[in-house]
């Protein structure tokens, strides 16, 4: 009997939810005790301390970013966002049930799967949990009652994804009920819905949910108002631009682009803003490269203040990954013979990688940041003052300052300003 499987992996990104705790932004920021706001933040970046095997392995995430941007931005010339490192774990997760010359396909894009275990295990407990920052990583694994799972696959989850491994039946109901529940138990916020839909003919459903909630030095609401943005078809529209008139942030100015870091109290991640001056967006969004992304990290430096007007806005993306991945790396997923037999205990059908989804949102206002991803991976068993104007389209990325891994990253090109 044919058996189907479905992998999918989900990663929630949520930075900042902005009014959930009643409080406005003023309030917020005088309650904020500067001494103990250092001292997580300086305990983060020391948590997140790489070795040589994790370096490698955040080097292989943000290369893989860079891969999907030069991808994306070949054939959409509007908004969108995507979670890198969300994708990149679920992936390498998964990647425990490959072998053979699959696995070490897997392993050139994403590096020894072994390594990226441990990689990910250290960042996990290195996440913080503070008044200011908090980041959760959960992972689920469902497994249909029929479906011989290999305990191998199961325990190595389970240790280095700290997964909660669960049977269901597929064909009830209540199951899609249980695993958004349990999500929401873990603190996850209760109005997003993880899982919509499974199908009773899958065999497995891995979950991944990144959690993220932090604040930020706010934007005095008052001071946003109405601006030109030249889109990158010439056309000029007034949005709701953000306004700060002495930022004191790194920030670096090239003849080619400008770049500003905000940072999120209380840990060590931040927002890097990165504006093109003299091409394109999509032409310079074609040069950026892990080099490059590592260059202008280097070259910031703590400005004494930068007049800053940054767009206030909402994106919403939806993705077939799958299509994208196919094209990036054929030899991996574009071929029938691409299977996952390390994951269950069927000699006869093999487990065929099919279909990768990703939905993601991010909202940035006066307050920081809001935003969730969900990746959903199918497969089958088969047989002076300076200014920073954002006045036209720029690149963003949300990474941490201790290892420079890339949690989220998209583009705004006008469409989707918050009003």
């Amino acid at each position: 009997m044919k058996r189907i499987l479905l992998l999918m992996a989900v990663a929630l990104l949520l930075a900042f939810i902005s009014c959930n705790s009643a409080k406005d932004s003023e309030s917020q920021i005088t309650r904020i005790d500067s001494e103990l706001e250092e001292e997580l933040t300086i305990n983060h970046f020391d948590a997140l301390a790489l070795d040589s095997a994790d370096r490698h392995c955040v080097d292989k995430v943000n290369e893989f970013a860079f891969s999907l941007l030069h991808q994306i931005t070949k054939d959409k010339d509007s908004s969108f966002v995507v979670a890198p490192l969300s994708l990149a774990s679920a992936i390498a997760a998964a990647g425990n049930g490959a072998d053979g010359l699959v696995r070490d396909s897997l392993e050139r894009i994403f590096g020894p799967i072994i390594n990226a275990n441990a990689f990910y295990k250290k960042y996990m407990a290195a996440l913080p949990h503070n008044d200011y920052s908090d980041c959760i990583m959960l992972n689920y694994l469902a497994v249909n009652t029929d479906a011989p799972i290999l305990d191998a696959f199961s325990k190595t989850v389970t240790d280095s994804y700290n997964a909660c491994v669960q049977k269901h039946d597929f064909a009830d109901k209540k199951v899609i009920k249980k695993i958004n529940d349990w999500f929401h138990q873990q603190s996850l916020d209760d109005k997003i819905r993880v899982i919509e839909k499974l199908d009773a003919t899958r065999s497995l459903c891995l979950i991944n949910a990144l959690e993220f909630n932090a604040l930020w030095p706010p934007f005095n609401e008052e001071s946003t108002h109405l601006k030109a943005f030249e889109t990158a078809w010439g056309e000029y529209l007034k949005i709701p631009m953000m306004h700060n008139s002495e930022a004191c942030l790194p920030y670096v100015d090239r003849e080619e682009f400008q770049a500003v870091s905000m940072p999120y109290y209380g840990s060590c991640y931040r927002m890097l803003i990165v504006l093109p001056k003299t091409e394109k967006l999509a032409t310079f969004s074609q040069s950026m490269t892990l080099e490059s992304f590592n260059e202008i990290l280097d070259s910031l430096t703590e400005s004494e203040g930068v007049k800053l007007d940054l767009p206030r806005f909402k994106c919403e993306s939806d993705l077939s990954m799958m299509d994208l991945l196919k094209k990036l790396y054929p030899s991996v997923f574009n071929k029938k013979d691409v299977t996952f037999n390390a994951i269950v205990d069927d000699p006869v059908n093999s487990l065929e990688l099919k279909e990768i989804e990703h939905k993601t949102s991010i909202e940035v206002n006066e307050k920081g940041t809001k935003a969730f991803s969900i990746t959903q991976e199918s497969m089958f068993l088969i047989s002076i003052m300076p200014e920073f104007i954002a006045s036209h389209p720029f690149l963003y990325f949300v990474y941490d300052e201790a290892t420079r891994a890339i949690l989220l990253m998209g583009q705004f090109c006008g469409d989707g300003a918050i009003f």
